[in-house]
């Protein structure tokens, strides 16, 4: 019996591991791997694929992948990001749609097209930046977490954009098909927040009576696969519906065990997505068009990168953070895929067109491991640059309301932090914390905490908190070379004070070392000793670790 979808599948695997073996030597990240590995599988190359199984990966993929995005989605994920995800979500969108919208007018194209544009443009890959933020251990640092809440908001705002095409297309022409398409945008939206609510919690109640692992899974894949077929039933996207399912899932008390379930799998749904977005490429275009390819992703970037960094100061974070933010987003992301293939559908864009926005979205993409592990340097050099004055004078600390003396500085104000500024505040100790994410300052202010927004990376704003004549500073950030550059400032201001650096894995601790820190206490590192040493004792041994 001939299964070719089987086979095809085995091709896929078989040269994704080949690509990836080839590329893991010269330190190529995975995700240009299977972009690479698409291309090959393709038509443009072996032609091992045929058009319909293309066409089917790469609708799978997509929704695979987006309900593993809506998943991760809580409400107690957004509310830590509300401000940032509020406010930085609708400014970066706005003005990139704008912006894009207007110089492609002057091009002369007609409205609905510029506009439809500024959708693909202004949305950047959740996808591919979480997974290069935890590839870096970055997640939790303030450039990790402002870009997170940017990229939920982004996300959540896709949803209307879908349903706005058929009416940019001019597909609704009378006010009651106008009427039409919006009610049944609507209905879908109200029946996922009644089925979030009501449904899907008392089933998962009832499955999770039988404590049967099983049968909780096929009871999440039944949650996408029903709401994906409603959807498109309703003639909205299935990818939209995974999405959709996502959210319904991520807002019952089963959402971790849900996560938990379908982890395993994600690095999977990741590889069918990028596999399928190199396998839609046309080569051939790729190739005879690459001049004005690479000058359309010059373009992009250049125009996410100036929005980003304004959005970045209008929040309030640091010249460093900012340009570490508008680094992180500078690609077009997996949501933009989705309405192009929409616009595509309803004549918002041709093949060539399409053929030209892929090639733009695949090279941002595939550049987006490269710019985030380049990010550090480019931010100092930026920040440090006398041609940049008005990113180098940019806000970067808040005046003390006392001048305190050997006092306590803590830099960081994750849970670290403010444990540690609750302990001051028990036992009477003098302290400041400072933090680059006004968020963390506002919540540790209204625990009554003496918390500061600033960023301790730069001399003059640790000359501000008078660290001159501190007794202790405690760095306790998650980006590590930021540890190592506030620690180096420190210590040029103050010889005897002592410096204790926290970090969260097993990052080189010599140069902390090398810079000024006194104690260096890794979290993982000590974690790791405990357990060691509660293992080696029942042997009547003594563990000792490698620094």
């Amino acid at each position: 019996m001939d299964v070719p979808f089987i086979r095809e599948i085995v091709v896929i695997f078989s040269l994704s591991l080949i690509v990836l073996l080839l590329l893991h030597r010269a330190r190529i990240p995975t995700i240009l791997g299977f972009f690479v590995t698409g291309v090959i599988a393709g038509p443009s190359v072996l032609g091992v694929i045929s058009a319909g199984s293309i066409e089917s990966l790469a609708e799978l993929g997509v929704i695979l992948l987006l309900f593993t995005i809506g998943l991760e989605m809580s409400p107690e994920r957004f509310g830590e990001f509300r401000r940032t995800a509020l406010i930085g979500g609708t400014l970066q969108i706005g003005l990139t749609v704008s912006l894009v919208a207007v110089l492609t007018l002057i091009i002369g194209f007609p409205f609905n097209k510029a506009l439809f544009l500024g959708f693909l443009i202004s949305l950047s890959s959740t996808a591919v930046v979480l997974k290069v933020l935890q590839d870096f251990h970055d997640t939790e640092s303030p450039h990790g977490q402002a870009s997170l809440g940017i990229l939920i908001f982004q996300d959540l705002a896709a949803v209307p954009m879908i349903l706005t095409i058929p009416l940019l297309a001019g597909v609704s022409a009378d006010p009651s098909s106008i009427m039409g398409t919006l009610l049944t945008g609507g209905l879908v939206l109200v029946g996922t927040l009644a089925s979030s609510r009501w449904l899907v919690p008392r089933l998962f109640d009832v499955v999770a009576e039988t404590r049967n692992r099983e049968m909780f899974l096929l009871t999440v894949i039944l949650v996408c696969a029903t709401v994906t077929w409603i959807t498109s039933e309703a003639g909205l996207s299935p990818a939209l519906g995974a999405f959709l399912a996502g959210l319904i899932v991520a807002n019952t008390d089963y959402a971790h065990r849900a996560q938990g379930t379908i982890l395993p799998f994600q690095e999977v749904f990741l590889s069918f997505f990028f596999v399928s977005l190199g396998m839609l490429l046309d080569l051939g275009f790729f190739l005879s068009h690459l001049p004005l390819i690479v000058l359309a992703v010059l373009g992009v970037l250049l125009i996410k990168l100036a929005l980003n960094s304004f959005v970045g100061f209008i929040l309030g974070y640091s010249a460093r953070i900012v340009v570490l933010i508008s680094l992180v987003l500078a690609q077009i992301g997996e949501f933009s895929f989705i309405l192009s293939e929409s616009g595509l559908k309803y004549g918002l864009m041709d093949t060539l067109t399409f053929q030209a926005f892929l090639s733009v979205s695949l090279i941002t993409m595939a550049l987006t491991p490269f710019l985030i592990s380049l990010s550090p340097r480019i931010s100092e050099r930026v920040v440090r640059s006398r041609v940049h004055p008005v990113i180098k004078n940019g806000r970067r600390y808040e005046k003390p309301r006392l001048k305190l003396e050997d006092h306590l500085i803590i830099v960081g104000m994750g849970i670290t932090g403010r444990r540690l500024a609750d302990l001051c505040q028990e036992h009477g100790i003098p302290y400041m914390g400072l933090d680059v994410n006004p968020e963390a300052v506002r919540k540790a202010r209204d625990e009554g905490l003496n918390v500061y927004y600033g960023d301790g990376t730069h001399m003059n704003v640790l000359r501000h908190f008078n660290v001159p004549e501190a007794a202790v500073m405690v760095v306790a950030i998650a980006d590590y070379p930021s540890t190592v550059h506030a620690i180096h400032e420190a210590r040029a201001l103050n010889e005897s004070m002592k410096i204790i650096a926290r970090i969260r894995g097993f990052e080189n601790t010599e140069n902390l070392y090398t810079a000024g820190a006194d104690v260096v206490v890794s979290e993982k590192r000590e974690a790791t000793r405990r357990i060691s040493d509660e293992i080696f004792s029942c042997y009547g041994e003594v563990c000792e670790l490698e620094e």
